[in-house]
């Protein structure tokens, strides 16, 4: 038989322990949309190789973005990491003058406009083009970021990949949604 005192420590426990668990309820929150895009972004520089040619100013990859952009708080996240030797440099866009010293360029919506003059400066040069504008996607980015249901998605355009002398993994492409 329980009793009263018996039944209340029992519900104190049961209290502790659930608020204990709030903590990591609270890790198990969804990624926001930005920092998961960012991550892919990583991940592909991981696995994508530039020709030997390539020039990495002082030691560091450059990802340009523009300064607007929405995701420009989610990739200056990424900022001095270290990745293949290398250390991340976050690049804002200001002008079209200089997207040859970018590694990866990530454009999006705010990009659609002045795309095809971006498309014209880096044409042969070893630049990752990543988009997660549906516009842009469609019209040579190497990379296209995508949502199907909750879930983040990416196709890969292998001819502009070529074009940038850019060797990607088959791992990098066995990911893929598409690859053509």
């Amino acid at each position: 038989m329980t009793t009263r005192a018996s039944r209340t420590r029992q519900l104190i426990a049961c209290g502790l322990t659930a608020a204990s668990m709030l903590p990591a309820m609270a890790i198990a929150q969804p990624v926001p949309e930005q920092d998961l895009k960012a991550a892919f972004v990583y991940n592909f520089v991981l696995f994508t190789d530039w020709p030997s040619d390539t020039t990495f100013e002082g030691n560091a990859l450059n990802i340009c973005i523009h300064a607007n952009s929405a995701m420009r708080p989610a990739m200056a996240a990424l900022n001095d990491r270290s990745i293949k030797g290398y250390r991340i440099a976050v690049r804002s866009l200001a002008t079209l003058d200089n997207l040859r010293i970018c590694h990866v360029l990530f454009v999006d919506s705010g990009d659609r406009e002045r795309w095809t003059q971006i498309r014209k400066a880096v044409d042969g040069a070893p630049v990752l083009t990543v988009s997660d504008d549906e516009e842009i996607r469609l019209d040579g980015s190497i990379i296209a970021l995508g949502a199907e249901g909750n879930r983040v998605v990416f196709d890969v355009d292998m001819r502009a990949a070529r074009l940038a002398r850019l060797g990607l993994s088959s791992k990098l492409l066995r990911l893929a949604r598409t690859a053509q």
